[in-house]
Parts: structure tokens; sequence; C-alpha cells
């Protein structure tokens, strides 16, 4: 006689599992913006003159920097749109394009830096 028990394994079932954080409602990901959001992009797109898509990185970069400013995946998908966006505005080489996204990682990441550390009350 066999006593031995085995453990039952639940399945996971296609999609998104209970705890993954994709259905966020704030975030560089989300594709809603808030009315504050929404005001401070027409801000910058009419009273400053930036492109709307540039415009649209910036907003949700600054909705991530306020929550979830660890969050390095954030930083790299942005400086890719970027790169992205000014390499077909100014037809940018190889060389510049690494050299734009390096430059802009290391902006952001020092974004994140001092943001981080506004929130735990010190100075850098």
């Amino acid at each position: 006689m066999n006593l031995t028990v085995t453990p039952t394994q639940t399945k996971r079932k296609r999609g998104g599992q209970k705890s993954n954080r994709n259905a966020r409602k704030h975030g560089f990901y989300s594709g809603i913006l808030s009315p504050a959001e929404t005001c401070q992009l027409w801000n910058i797109t009419n009273l400053e003159g930036v492109d709307p898509e540039i415009a649209f990185i910036r907003v949700k970069l600054q909705s991530s920097l306020q929550y979830d400013p660890d969050n390095r995946r954030v930083f790299r998908e942005a400086s890719r749109l970027l790169v992205k966006c000014y390499s077909v505005n100014y037809r940018l080489d190889r060389t510049d394009r690494n050299y734009l996204k390096t430059v802009i990682e290391n902006l952001l990441e020092i974004a994140s830096i001092r943001h981080s550390a506004s929130l735990h009350g010190s100075q850098i």
C-alpha cells in the first residue's frame, strides 16, 4: 500500500496572473492620463513647443518617477523611445544613437536618485 501523498499543483491559467502589476492605472505603461497629466501635456506641447510624442514621454516619466522611482525598466524604455524619435527626425547614425541613449539613461538615473532622496528627506 502506497501512503505517499503527491502534492497537487495548480496549473497556471493563460494571461495575467493574480499578483502581476499589468493593470496598474498609473506609470509609464498605462495608456490613461489623469486630468492633471493631460493639462501638463497640453502645456508642454503648446507653451513650450515640444513635439507631442516627446511631451507624452516626459509626462509619463514624471508620473513613473512619482509612483515607482526605482523602476529601471521604465528608464530603458523611455530612453529607447526618445532615441527612436530623435533618430527618425534627425537621421542619427548608430554612434550618435548609442551616445544619446547613454546620456538619456544617465540623466534619468540621476533624476531617479534625486527624487528618491527627496522622498527620504536627504539632499544630494
